[in-house]
């Protein structure tokens, strides 16, 4: 393993880009001097500018390359690469749609999970966040960094749920915005709402064990989680995500029923409080949107993908 010093170009006349442009060069120098040593039989490469190094130095060396695009949309290094890949996958069919050119090269593998969501963690989960049986659970996550209109809302939230005996919620607040969010949510009535704010939440899979309901952004991955755990959400995508690559991506489970799309600018405490309100007590439809992101889901995404890379050897 090497590290290397790559940056990001900026997508206008900057200064910046010309540094980056060094950098990549120094990084696709030192790649290929690593690859002559012990030459790969195949190259992966999963998008990013930091991938662009590498996969350049693989194709050098005529090693095949193998792309996986995460999102519905593709990003500019996967969509640049492509073209001389000798393999592509992607997590969805709707990406196949949108790069037709990318024809029997592409191969739906799904998008490999950190950790593959399992049956029997509602015991684990509720110890792991002190929760209680016989309630309904809530969860809300803004990734590591946390999301400040999700926690807005959540706290603006807060007065209309204290009341209620029959719902809790694990809420993760974000690494960076939690001490100043707590200094908020102590003011804010609770009453009989079980209310689990936390800095960072490592076992996602516990989450999505014991969650009824899921609130969240829409990344490639948590949609890929939601889909293999066969849980119902509300997706509210990042606004600022290049190309609105989030929105085509809550798009996937929303078309399917599995989700229920809530856009950030329609986004407030009472909004959520209602939506959520509604869809806790309709146990009918949790259920057709547990089914729906069964069928949506790829589990065994890994496996495929290892497949796809190790046939290209």
């Amino acid at each position: 393993m090497i590290a290397l010093e790559v940056s990001g170009f900026v997508r206008r006349a900057d200064a910046a880009n010309i540094r980056a442009i060094r950098d990549l060069l120094a990084a696709f120098k030192a790649c290929r001097r690593e690859m002559r040593k012990d030459t790969p039989a195949v190259a992966a490469a999963f998008g990013g500018y930091a991938s662009v190094p590498g996969a350049l130095a693989a194709l050098s060396l005529r090693v095949p390359l193998v792309i996986h695009e995460q999102n519905v949309i593709p990003g500019l290094a996967n969509r640049l690469l492509a073209p001389a890949a000798s393999a592509l996958a992607v997590s969805f069919d709707q990406t196949l749609a949108r790069c037709p050119r990318w024809g029997r090269k592409a191969v739906v593998t799904g998008n490999p999970l950190l950790r593959r969501p399992r049956q029997g963690t509602l015991r684990e989960a509720r110890e792991s966040f002190g929760l209680s049986e016989g309630r309904k659970t809530l969860a809300v996550v803004g990734g590591s960094q946390g999301a400040a209109s999700l926690n807005r809302a959540v706290l603006e939230a807060l007065p209309a749920w204290s009341g209620r005996s029959d719902l809790q919620l694990v809420h993760a607040v974000g690494r960076d915005k939690f001490d100043e969010f707590m200094t908020q949510a102590e003011k804010m009535e609770r009453g009989e709402l079980v209310y689990r704010p936390m800095r960072f939440i490592e076992r996602m899979d516990l989450v999505y064990g014991v969650a009824d309901l899921v609130v969240c952004r829409a990344g490639a991955s948590t949609i890929a989680e939601l889909a293999a755990a066969a849980c119902p959400s509300i997706l509210v995508p990042y606004p600022y995500a290049t190309a609105a690559h989030q929105d085509a991506n809550a798009a996937v489970l929303c078309e399917e029923g599995a989700a229920l799309l809530l856009e950030d600018r329609q986004l407030s405490g009472s909004r959520l409080a209602r939506e959520v309100d509604s869809l806790l007590a309709d146990a009918g439809r949790l259920e057709a949107m547990r089914e729906a992101a069964r069928r949506v889901g790829r589990p065994d995404a890994a496996a495929a993908l290892a497949g796809l890379v190790l046939s290209m050897a």
